[in-house]
């Protein structure tokens, strides 16, 4: 879940000027399947984006037209200012780091890392210097003569990650490139990751279907569904301002009841008139109404007056907080979840089947189209 500060300031590079990439209008058509569909965006010089999605969105489909290991249908693709739509991976400026890693089980870490410069015309001079620098950058000093099979994940993907930057290349791709790792791995290495990037400065997008990690990382997310962009933005205006149902739920977690709009303040939602600006939502129209766990203020009891009267279904714990289900009949019949932090109610236990009140913060709720989410 983004900060205060995360959602206040955007993290989008300062002083960016003309965009590093541009995708425009990119389709992939694989028979009468579509894989991608019109999709448009660009991204400015050291900018670190992720590609947020389901499986089967399309993501790494794109990252592969990017990369020229498929060619899209239709579209363009332009890289600091070339063409490089129908150019072969040779052809392009970018280093890549794929989820399996790839690396060659009969070289040495040195020698998987060198691999490509040794296959670049002209070799450049000052390999190994190079070698040992990339070595050291990745916390991998000492390790040079070993095998892959000699190494743990996290050092694969850091030589993976080595190999990459090997040739200086102005563009880094990452498909899914933590996915393999344990937990605990996953998250030192997506700090390392995004640390060296920001050092670097080098232009990066990452594959991703895990929210949390795209969220930590990037400074703008791209998230798509069924081959289209959903929406672009910085982590904490994604999380605060979802454009669609689809991003709202998956980014997060968010609460949905269907309801009416009553007015330029107020959705009916089965029996309760829920106060929320409806915005260009005309009066008498069916939504869907959206607000997050945490945008819920719990109380116990149900004295009159105090909120909506709910009862207590089942508590989930979730390391640091605790999420309640509840039942709220003057909603609905769709179960509604409460976050709370778990020492906010050490002093007044919480059981199933206890009688609550609940109040929704009316500047947290989001309206979408009807039937969405819901």
């Amino acid at each position: 879940m983004p900060t205060e500060e995360e959602v206040s300031t955007p993290r989008r590079p300062v002083g960016a000027t003309a965009p590093y990439l541009q995708i425009t209008s990119l389709s992939k058509q694989f028979g009468s399947f579509t894989a991608l569909d019109q999709v448009s965006f660009d991204i400015a010089r050291g900018e670190f984006v992720c590609l947020l999605g389901p499986s089967g969105c399309g993501k790494t489909t794109l990252l592969r037209c990017i990369a020229g290991l498929a060619l899209q249908s239709s579209g363009q693709i332009v890289q600091d200012g070339r063409d490089i739509s129908q150019l072969p991976p040779s052809g392009r400026d970018f280093g890549i780091v794929f989820q399996s890693y790839a690396l060659f089980p009969n070289m040495t870490c040195t020698q998987n890392i060198a691999f490509g410069m040794q296959n670049q015309r002209p070799v450049p001079t000052g390999i190994e210097a190079r070698v040992a620098e990339l070595m050291q950058l990745v916390g991998l000093d000492g390790h040079g003569d070993k095998y892959p099979a000699q190494l743990s994940g996290g050092q694969q993907q850091r030589v993976a990650l080595a190999r990459a930057l090997a040739t200086s290349p102005g563009l880094l791709l990452l498909d899914e490139p933590l996915s393999a790792l344990d937990a605990k791995v996953r998250v030192r290495l997506r700090q390392e990751i995004r640390d060296l990037q920001k050092r670097l400065g080098i232009t990066t997008i990452m594959v991703t279907h895990d929210q949390e990690e795209a969220q930590a990382m990037a400074d703008r997310i791209v998230v798509m569904h069924e081959g289209r962009v959903e929406q672009m933005g910085s982590p904490g205006d994604i999380y605060s301002h979802p454009a669609s149902a689809f991003v709202a739920d998956f980014i997060g977690v968010m609460n949905f009841v269907p309801g009416v709009v009553q007015g330029p303040s107020g959705v009916r939602c089965g029996e309760t008139l829920l106060s929320c600006a409806t915005g260009a939502h005309a009066t008498g129209s069916p939504v869907t109404c959206g607000f997050r766990p945490e945008d819920v203020v719990l109380r116990q009891g149900a004295a009159e007056g105090a909120g909506l009267a709910a009862t207590l279904r089942a508590i989930e714990p979730l390391g640091p907080f605790v999420r309640l289900h509840c039942a709220v009949p003057a909603l609905g019949s769709t179960p509604i979840r409460v976050d709370l932090r778990r020492n906010s109610f050490a002093d007044q236990p919480l059981a199933p089947g206890q009688a609550l009140a609940l109040q929704i913060d009316a500047g947290a709720i989001h309206l979408f189209a009807a039937g969405v989410g819901a």
